[in-house]
């Protein structure tokens, strides 16, 4: 874990791989530029192409 940011646990993903096992029904979809994940403590995911970008989702989550 990189982060705790507001009860969203943030990590960075290494591969591709990871993010192709992610489930397809979480919030964003994935694609090869998504190398960041937020998981929330339901198992909800987000998915981001930077740590401010996953922030920014978390605190303006109507937006996205």
């Amino acid at each position: 874990m990189i982060e705790n940011y507001k009860g969203w646990d943030i990590n960075l993903t290494w591969s591709d791989k990871n993010i192709s096992n992610f489930k397809n029904s979480d919030l964003n979809s994935t694609n090869k530029n998504k190398k960041w994940v937020g998981i929330d403590l339901l198992g909800h995911r987000i998915y981001g192409s930077s740590l401010n970008e996953i922030r920014r989702i978390i605190d303006y989550t109507s937006s996205y």
